[in-house]
């Protein structure tokens, strides 16, 4: 469908009989317009490539796994048909990872119409329309009166700042929007205004129905619902929505802040404080995020800019000071947020894929309220480093949490060594998905007089200009070499400024803005600009090459952006990285891998040339790597000299799963290679005792460091409980208190013995034994072929002993292969 028609199929939409939606808002004066992600054709490269693997595996594996969530609202809609049914298992948030891929589906449907996909979507909304209540409400729990009380509180909205009520819809509604773009109906996009003008109700107007009457007047927990409305406002014209969010917005912090420590501290969610008064990030960093994320919307939208000074304190705080080279944000695990100043950790960073797919929304949005590339740079090295490394190159295993090293003993990933298929909190996999999948939106914007070219990459678009349109079409390798070429074709010759991104990598001494990260090395090479094959004059503006003239059918623009290697230094502040480089080629970080190097916590980097070559087989085939001089120190402490081979970071553990990797590396003379031998929990463990085991399998097994790689190997040591123990379990003492952060449990399956029904964690602490609290996104998975990590809400939690409890299935026993603490 041309752009023509699908702006005047969407005009006839919203002017059906019974839309309670309007117009399209009007384009304000001044403000910075993206091209739609659906009106921008990726014609090879580097984003080609990825979305043909979003659109030939990501997208169908991810509807693959929704079964359980899409069962859920199967049960609740015969609920709500008095049918006698199974009611669905209490959930918080499987709703909205179901959204989620709903809403990549959507996209991927702009791309290429798909039959068995639209079905999909459309059975699965017709589920959750017959399972929203009449008045628009839509959370199974509390409809099908089954909800987890703790978890959910024992009504509707009544404990908004853990239920995900909010989170949930505000998913639904971006899920509905993609979709009526896509294909024009409209059945979704109901479902979500219905529920839209519930909660409009319910929090600001007062529903007999809930809270007695008055106005709930509380913004939610985990943010999501303040852009969500902000995309309905977009596509309905509809203000109300607009002015929702800002509602929910300016009441977060002022009408209700909790009393609590951990996942229920005031600043966990951004509650401290109005939002206009935070100057600094705190919390969880996924839903600061998507807060500031909001914030620049409603600023763009209404034109007041009312968290002006609030985002740009922010931003300044975020890239000078807690965002680690990748863009990654919330290098605390435990919390999933953000530490101190500086407290940028490697091994144990946490930066997970959503917070760094929230990252590239807020600075988008920064970009399109401000016109500053620089928030441009910094989206861009979180999507090309952090973003991408959530997901593998064959699209179809993931990562949750992305540190910037790993070793052999780590488990990093949620218990994992590696990527995984899916998680039981499966925000990251649809998240990353949906971000990939409205790429080529980055590539270009305009507004008066000016079209700016934002990302680089292989496409084609037209551009509307004053009373007319610019054809153009952009050829490039990035970010793997740095030449872009493009072609104009204005339907008629026109001046317009074309304003063409310079970013912070190859033009500030620093890899992005802050200072966090800068260049050791000069280089010598120039910024190229060339017209028709001629140099052209061009002036800086807000971080663009803007040529300002009359421009005709067929004019040609190139731009060289030298790409040499370069290695960076961090600032002194962050003590880990003191005495150490990363190598970054343009906007990419690179990493050691084992795969290349074997140990790599044993290198050194030296100094001498670097040697770029493209890997020509394999499953890096096309990817450029780099060889830099560099030394070993081996176990006797004796160093040789050898080649340090580096991969772009998003493209590690790739080839293999328990890799150690290193982004930064020690410089050779100033740090050693050996890191610390430091204690670890599993060195204080005094002791390990079971309520029952079967013969040849000791207790002691489950701490011995070694894990199976699959669940049912028939020769791996394990502990086996023995079948006429109903209820048995493992107790580990420490010989004094230590202070944790996630326990990990590899099971056994085979034979006699299964996973176990259901387990939970104890823990001794000052003498008396307490269930441990999970964290909020946590629960008790039993998973094969993996570990299976659950975290305290408040972290550390300071124990003496742990103790597991587990139920076994009928006739059968369970056994454990390892049990990690961290």
């Amino acid at each position: 469908m041309n752009r023509n028609a699908r702006i005047l199929l969407l005009l006839l939409l919203f002017a059906l009989p019974g839309t309670e939606a309007s117009a399209a808002p009007e384009k304000k004066a001044g403000t910075i317009t993206p091209v739609p992600f659906n009106e921008v054709t990726l014609t090879g490269g580097f984003w080609a490539d990825r979305m043909r693997t979003e659109l030939d595996v990501t997208v169908p594996f991810s509807v693959s796994q929704c079964g359980p969530a899409v069962e859920r609202f199967r049960r609740c809609a015969a609920y709500m048909r008095g049918e006698e049914t199974e009611l669905p298992e209490p959930h918080r948030f499987i709703s909205s990872d179901l959204y989620k891929v709903m809403e990549g589906v959507a996209y991927s449907l702009m791309a290429r119409r798909d039959a068995k996909l639209e079905a999909f979507m459309d059975e699965t909304i017709g589920l959750i329309g017959a399972s929203q209540q009449a008045d628009g409400y839509l959370y199974i729990s509390h409809i099908c009166h089954n909800p987890s009380i703790p978890d959910m509180g024992d009504r509707p909205y009544s404990l908004l700042n853990y239920s995900h009520e909010l989170y949930n819809v505000g998913h639904l509604y971006e899920a509905a929007v993609a979709y009526c773009q896509a294909t024009g109906k409209r059945s979704l996009l109901d479902i979500a205004i219905r529920n839209a003008r519930h909660v409009n109700r319910v929090f600001f107007e007062g529903d007999p129905d809930y809270n007695g009457g008055k106005p709930v007047m509380q913004a939610p927990g985990h943010e999501e619902i303040e852009l969500a409305l902000c995309k309905l406002y977009r596509v309905t014209g509809d203000r109300l929505y607009l002015e929702m969010a800002k509602r929910f917005l300016d009441i977060r912090g002022v009408t209700f802040r909790p009393d609590g420590e951990g996942v229920l501290a005031p600043s966990y969610a951004q509650q401290h404080l109005p939002v206009a008064e935070q100057m600094k990030p705190v919390g969880h960093a996924v839903r600061a995020a998507y807060l500031y994320t909001a914030m620049a919307q409603v600023d763009a939208l209404t034109g007041r800019n009312d968290y002006e000074r609030a985002l740009r304190s922010i931003w300044t705080n975020l890239v000078s000071t807690r965002m680690h080279i990748t863009g990654g944000l919330g290098a605390v695990a435990g919390m999933e947020g953000f530490g101190a100043e500086y407290e940028l950790p490697n091994k144990t960073a946490y930066d997970e894929t959503c917070a760094a797919v929230g990252n590239v929304f807020f600075n988008q949005g920064m970009f399109l309220s401000s016109g500053k590339a620089e928030y441009l740079d910094v989206a861009e090295v979180s999507i090309f480093n952090n973003a991408l490394a959530g997901i593998s190159l064959s699209g179809d295993r993931f990562f949750y949490v992305n540190p910037l090293e790993a070793d052999n003993e780590y488990r990093f990933n949620h218990g994992a060594g590696g990527r995984v298929p899916w998680f039981g909190c499966a925000c990251c996999p649809p998240n990353i998905s949906r971000m990939i999948l409205q790429i080529p939106g980055y590539m270009y914007a305009y507004d008066n007089g000016r079209l700016y070219l934002t990302l680089y990459g292989s496409s084609r678009t037209s551009v509307p200009m004053e009373d007319s349109a610019v054809g153009i079409e952009q050829r490039s390798d990035y970010p793997f070499d740095g030449r872009v070429r493009v072609e104009l074709t204005p339907e008629k010759a026109m001046r317009f400024g074309l304003c063409m991104r310079i970013p912070t990598w190859c033009s500030q001494g620093q890899f992005m803005p802050g200072g966090l990260y800068t260049y050791r090395d000069t280089t010598d090479e120039e910024i190229e600009v060339r017209v028709n094959g001629r140099t052209a004059e061009y002036r800086m503006e807000n971080g663009f090459a803007v040529i300002d003239r009359k421009w005709k059918k067929g004019d040609v623009v190139e731009l060289n952006l030298p790409m040499p290697v370069r290695r960076v230094r961090c600032d002194g502040r962050v003590e880990e990285n003191v005495g150490t480089s990363a190598v970054t080629r343009g906007p990419l970080v690179y990493c050691a891998e084992e795969a290349d190097n074997g140990t790599v916590q044993q290198l050194q980097l030296g100094k001498g040339q670097a040697d770029v070559r493209t890997v020509s087989e394999g499953v890096l085939q096309g990817i450029p790597r780099i060889d830099l001089p560099g030394s070993r120190t081996g176990e006797d402490m004796a160093e040789s000299d050898v080649t340090v081979r580096f991969i772009p970071y998003y493209a590690w553990c790739n080839r293999g799963d328990n890799q150690s990797m290193r982004i930064w590396i020690p410089n050779r003379g100033e740090h050693r290679a050996a890191d610390r031998t430091e204690e670890t929990i599993a060195d204080r463990i005094a002791s390990v005792q079971a309520s029952s085991a079967a013969e040849g399998t000791p207790p002691a097994t489950v701490c011995d460091g070694k894990a199976a790689r699959r669940s049912d190997e028939d020769n791996i040591q394990k502990w086996v409980s023995r079948i006429e123990d109903r209820t048995p379990r493992i107790e580990i003492s420490f010989d004094r208190p230590v202070e944790l952060s996630a326990i990990s449990v590899f099971w056994v399956c085979g034979r006699k013995v299964e996973l176990p029904e259901s387990w939970s964690v104890s823990c001794l602490a000052e003498g008396v034994w307490r269930p441990m609290e999970l964290y909020i996104t946590d629960s008790y998975q039993t998973q094969p072929d993996r570990f299976n990590v659950v975290h305290p809400a408040a972290v550390p939690l300071r124990c003496e002993a742990v103790r597991i409890e587990m139920t076994p299935r009928a006739e059968r026993t369970v056994g454990i292969s390892e049990i990690r603490f961290d």
